[in-house]
């Protein structure tokens, strides 16, 4: 083959690859069968420690991420929500879609390890906080040690931080599935969380909003679009019935967190609106919320589109 011939077919290689999706990892937490799900073989998979990690890493050569945004019994993820008042988001970043995927966790140990032999619960916060009753109920005197993901407490049974740490007295609450990824582990009870109907839902970001989102399994919900704001510094409570009263867009969520640029005890919020009967084209859509935006504007709010999908 000549270098000419080379060079085209290496291009052409490259050309193919697909883009890539940053996850919290490692491979086998909840983030990572999420995307999966939503988006199969049309990307390739780049795990990272924390969630801020997967927003700090987004750029035009890791241009997709998933981030945790809401579990149905815990509540809002607030890493999540921390990272959302930063300036690049609605600048650099953009959130553009969701998916939901219902979670059953499991206290999985070190081969031959009996739940009267566990002092230590290692697991990401969010999933500690989904088991509060199995744990109350069976393992009362347990200290619980917060960790970055789920996977990754998996993975410290069989990779201990200490001498001193002893793996034979620690579990971990994760997927089931880390059992078939890291050999050494099994699982010693199974559907340990709070409730039957425990889902968490996730947001899809991007570096960039024109880049085509690569969806395998479209999300369900459509006309959304998630907007910060932040009140004018001089006042003293945020005036929520002026904000309603501008935005003119039904609100299906509020949320809200300290504000990082405002005065003391000032807080950023965080309002995820709908298109009504979900019947507008994309681009009608696109211009009511940026619409809605200039009229928080105009009204003294400092307002932002952190996404539109």
């Amino acid at each position: 083959m000549s270098n000419t011939s080379s060079a085209l077919t290496s291009r052409s290689d490259e050309a193919q690859e697909p883009p890539a999706l940053i996850f919290l990892g490692p491979p086998g937490t909840y983030s990572h069968q999420a995307a999966f799900d939503a988006f199969g073989d049309s990307v390739r998979y780049v795990a990272k420690q924390t969630i801020a990690d997967v927003f700090e890493s987004l750029s035009s050569e890791l241009p997709f991420g998933i981030i945790p945004q809401e579990n149905s019994t815990n509540g809002s993820v607030i890493e999540t929500y921390n990272l959302l008042r930063c300036e690049v988001v609605g600048r650099d970043s953009f959130v553009r879609g969701e998916t939901n995927i219902p979670i059953k966790h499991s206290l999985v140990v070190r081969q031959n390890v009996k739940i009267e032999d566990i002092e230590h619960v290692f697991s990401h916060e969010q999933a500690l906080g989904q088991c509060k009753a199995f744990l109350k109920a069976f393992l009362p005197k347990a200290s619980l040690v917060p960790t970055d993901s789920t996977a990754g407490a998996a993975r410290t049974l069989l990779d201990p931080p200490s001498e001193s740490f002893d793996p034979l007295k620690s579990a971990a609450i994760c997927s089931a599935v880390v059992t078939s990824l890291f050999p050494g582990l099994e699982v010693l009870r199974a559907g340990i969380q709070d409730g039957q109907s425990n889902m968490t839902r996730f947001y899809i970001v991007s570096y960039g909003v024109d880049v085509g989102v690569p969806w395998q399994t479209p999300p369900t919900y459509q006309k959304r679009a998630l907007i910060r704001l932040l009140p004018d510094r001089d006042s003293v409570a945020w005036d929520s019935s002026r904000a309603i009263k501008a935005l003119n867009i039904p609100i299906s969520r509020i949320d809200r967190r300290p504000s990082l640029y405002s005065t003391t005890f000032h807080d950023v919020y965080f309002l995820e609106v709908y298109a009504e009967g979900g019947g507008e084209s994309d681009v009608a859509w696109f211009d009511c919320v940026n619409q809605a935006v200039e009229r928080l504007r105009q009204a003294g709010l400092k307002s932002t589109a952190l996404g539109i999908w």
